[in-house]
């Protein structure tokens, strides 16, 4: 079902009046006492009667003699658009129904609205502030009871015969009752038992049995005595038990001091604020008289400026302040860009970012840059020695080579042999020539002494060249071999070493690219590391410098923010929008002048006279609350209208601690000595156990008394004491069958309370998860969850599980709103009826308003939503999320 329409011919103070609702989620807004609750009152009416008249209840009734009453347009699935009309006078008040236009009889309405009344209307699809702190506890019963009321098939029948047979059971027995049929049973069996033991007691022949069962007793007596003893301590822990919420509220309320504001404090803020409130009143009125005599879009900015014409002067007194803003803003912007081209450098360099900025050099980073330093000093000696090495073998290698040149047969020794010939051979001609020539005749002994000379020669020439290499030069010439040999060694194990000390520069190196992510190829590592320390301090600087720029500009920002609030009451009067600071003051000063021009030529008329007036009666307003600024900043007050709640909030105070001294009044006598619920709850626990115990003796002993009442029965030859005895077992078989039928009774309450359970448990689970849902959005996600353990509703955030009576009143509200929100969510197929809240959210703060309005602007998809308020601070909310402002 859906509202569309109502017209109001004449309901409180309306007359006349038409409004229209839309579908989904709406917001009508209006000042206090404008009529909202009167609007839902007339709903109310329309769909189920006028309300009788009452002394405690308001009469809507038109005083004027208008007609009372009016028509509501619905729509109800499958009848369509249906009209009802109620007027007080006619016909007694009865509807008259039109379903698309054809008029039906009035009693189909209450099948139109099935299974909506006016007791489900206001209890569930209806939210006032004072419902939200009707629940402190939910019990699992009493959700399974909701959820019967809101449509469980024949879960209604079931709610009743459980109600009846509790009703037979309290007739027939209650434990202080003395009227009630087992009551009176168990009286006169008691008198009788009393009778019998007179009789037994007269019986001469059973006074022996009798002295044991007196002795029995006794023993009995003094059980019993210690069991009343134990059950009057459990009486105590029980009273301490069932006082323990209020015990708890006291002892939260002991630490509560009484207040510092003092009564005459709070009678001079009340007088403040009557006196505030009486100005208020008198400019108001001569606002409106102000509006009979002005009219007009030009009056109106007349008077708008003599309302604000000190704003106005101050603000053409912002010349400088602007300047000084705008130069101070371009200069931090011209720094701001230098810095970012500092970022850019060192990026490009570096690659360093907010992201990336460059790692703090350790000691790691000097010990590794002069292990290179070290590593290309031994690198560069072995070069050098390596040089020198080879210049050494390549000179030897030189000698060698002069060596064999020189004497050719250090390579070939078969030239030895050739010479070892000839020379024998010319040494034999040269002795044979010399011989022949002393027998010879001239002048061939001549020629023959000539040619012995010369082969001697030549025998003693060759005989000295073969003797000088193998004494001399020979072995000079294997010692130079054996050095070449030497200094190819060592320059092989030289080479091999500059090889490994090679690749150890490359993995220190390596450790130095992977910090500087850059190769050492047009400097060297210690310039690198100053180049990168230098620009290291270059970029922190920088950073903080930016940092301080920003700071700066955020500073000019909200400067320029505040200047420009400060031209935001003239937004409606002067042409502002997309200006900068300097052009909206010229706009200002343009306006100013316009409105000097109006007023010097308006001096004379009654207006500009009703303008003063009105003007002193703003100044003394103000005059007063300057007076008592002083006052209303001691209490922590920045507003007059937040001083109702403030002294609502001081009385509450003032309440609380009456109340702690009320409940220590009460509690001291109960709890003499502080206790916690854990010894509370042990030593109800000894009680019972040791009442056990004190039972299991007492049973013991009547066992034995038994046995000996059976040894007297048997004794008894008088049967006064048998008929008696017949007496008691026929009221005893009463009591049975009473105490039967009450026990009957109870088995029957628990199974039906059972099976209600077990049909409400099929929604149950629906029911929570969409609380769960709800509450999240209420709590702004802090709760994620709502549970159902042991009969006990908990609010699950991510890190605790709270009770609902573990939370505050504010989030109890809260996850109350959720749950009945998720009731009505289950009923969105059936669309029973919209649902309409008048300011259910006064207490609540900015946040919890804003996440209400988010869940309805979410719940509206749905539901037909109809809220009612004076908040101008949830009508912001419900613009914010697009949803539907209706002002009255």
């Amino acid at each position: 079902m859906e509202v569309k329409k109502a017209e109001i011919t004449g309901f409180g103070h309306y007359r006349n009046q038409v409004f229209e609702f839309l579908s989904g989620n709406q917001l009508f807004f209006g000042e206090n006492e404008v009529g909202k609750s009167t609007l839902y009152q007339f709903i109310l009416a329309m769909l189920f009667g006028f309300p009788k008249k009452s002394s405690k209840k308001r009469d809507y009734t038109p005083r004027d003699g208008a007609a009372y009453g009016g028509r509501l347009w619905l729509i109800v699935k499958p009848y369509g658009q249906v009209v009802i009309e109620r007027y007080r006078k006619v016909n007694r008040g009865k509807a008259k129904v039109f379903i698309d236009g054809a008029e039906k009889d009035g009693k189909i309405l209450e099948e139109i609205l099935a299974p909506l009344n006016r007791s489900v209307f206001q209890e569930v699809f209806t939210f006032q502030q004072e419902q939200l702190s009707q629940i402190d506890h939910l019990q699992e019963e009493e959700l399974q009871a909701s959820l019967i009321s809101l449509g469980i098939t024949g879960s209604q029948q079931l709610v009743e015969k459980i109600q009846n047979y509790q009703k037979e059971n309290q007739r027939l027995f209650k434990p202080r009752a003395k009227k009630l049929t087992l009551n009176q049973q168990l009286t006169k069996w008691q008198e009788l038992r009393e009778t019998i033991q007179q009789q037994e007691a007269e019986e001469s022949n059973v006074q022996r049995a009798y002295q044991q069962i007196s002795d029995f007793d006794q023993k009995l007596q003094a059980l019993s005595t210690e069991q009343k003893e134990l059950q009057t301590e459990e009486k105590d822990l029980n009273q301490k038990k069932s006082h323990w919420s209020l015990y708890e509220e006291w002892h939260e309320l002991r630490a509560m001091k009484k207040s510092e504001v003092t009564e005459q404090e709070g009678k001079e803020l009340r007088q403040f604020y009557h006196e505030y409130q009486n100005l208020t009143e008198k400019i108001q009125k001569k606002e409106d008289e102000l509006a009979q005599l002005e009219q007009g879009q030009e009056s109106d900015r007349y008077f708008f400026y003599l309302d604000h014409e000190k704003e106005i002067q101050d603000l053409l007194h912002l010349d400088i302040p602007i300047m000084r803003l705008i130069d101070n803003e371009q200069k931090y912007l011209q720094e701001k860009e230098e810095l970012e081209q500092v970022f850019s450098r060192l990026q490009q360099k570096w690659g360093w970012s907010d992201q990336t900025p460059p790692q703090k050099l350790n000691s790691s980073v000097e010990t590794t840059l002069n292990n290179v330093e070290q590593s290309y000093e031994q690198f560069n000696q072995k070069k050098l020695q390596i040089e020198w090495l080879k210049e050494r073998k390549q000179s030897v290698e030189e000698e060698v080579d002069q060596l064999e040149q020189k004497y050719p047969e250090l390579l070939d020794p078969s030239n030895t042999q050739k010479n070892s010939f000839l020379m024998t051979s010319s040494f034999s001609i040269g002795i044979v020539a010399v011989i022949a020539g002393f027998f010879l005749t001239m002048p061939f002994n001549l020629i023959a002494f000539i040619v012995g000379i010369i082969c001697a020669s030549i025998v003693s020439v060759k005989s000295y060249r073969k003797r000088n290499p193998s004494t001399q030069v020979k072995p000079s010439w294997q010692e130079k071999l054996l050095q070449l040999d030497s200094h190819a060694e060592e320059i092989a194990k030289e080479e091999e070493n500059l090889k490994r000390l090679q690749q150890q520069i490359q993995e220190e190196e390596g450790k130095l690219t992977s910090i500087f992510k850059a190769t050492n190829t047009t400097q060297n590592w210690r310039d690198l590391v100053q180049s990168y320390r230098s620009d290291q301090e270059k970029f922190e600087q920088a950073v903080s410098n930016y940092n301080s720029l920003q700071k700066q500009l955020t500073a000019i920002q909200e400067q320029r923010e505040e200047l420009e609030s400060r031209f935001q009451f003239l937004a409606e009067w002067v042409p502002l929008a997309n200006k900068d600071l300097q052009a909206k003051k010229e706009a200002v000063e343009e306006f100013a002048s316009q409105m000097q021009e109006t007023k010097m030529s308006r001096l004379q008329q009654p207006s500009t006279l009703l303008a003063q007036q009105l003007k002193q009666h703003k100044e003394e307003r103000n005059n007063l609350f300057a007076e008592y600024s002083a006052l209303l900043e001691k209490f922590g007050l920045e507003q007059p209208t937040e001083i109702p709640l403030w002294l609502k909030q001081w009385e509450k105070t003032q309440k609380n601690f009456e109340r702690k001294e009320e409940l220590a009044a009460i509690l001291q006598p109960i709890f003499p000595k502080d206790i916690t619920y854990t010894q509370l709850e042990q030593y109800l626990a000894e009680k019972k156990a040791r009442q056990e115990e004190v039972q299991e003796k007492m049973n013991q002993l009547l066992e034995e008394k038994q046995r000996l009442q059976l040894q007297v029965e048997r004794l008894q030859k008088n049967g006064t004491l048998d008929a008696l005895y017949q007496e008691e077992n026929r009221m005893l078989s009463e009591i049975y069958e009473t105490a039967l039928k009450w026990s009957t009774n109870q088995l029957l309450i628990a199974f039906l309370n059972d099976l209600a359970t077990e049909l409400s448990e099929q929604q149950l689970p629906q029911l929570l998860k969409q609380t769960s849902y709800y509450f999240a959005l209420l709590t702004d996600q802090h709760y994620q969850k709502v549970t159902l353990d042991n009969g006990l509703i908990h609010a699950v955030s991510k890190d605790e599980d709270f009770a609902i009576y573990e939370l505050s009143t504010g989030t109890k509200d809260q996850l109350i709103m959720a749950t009945r929100f998720a009731y009505l969510f289950m009923q969105k197929e059936r669309s029973i009826s919209p649902v309409i809240i008048d300011d259910g959210w006064l207490h609540y703060d900015s946040k919890r308003k804003e996440n209400l309005a988010k869940l309805l602007s979410d719940f509206g998809k749905n539901y037909q939503v109809i809220c009612l308020s004076s908040d101008q601070e949830m009508m912001n909310y419900y613009r914010s999320f697009n949803q539907s402002v209706i002002k009255f």
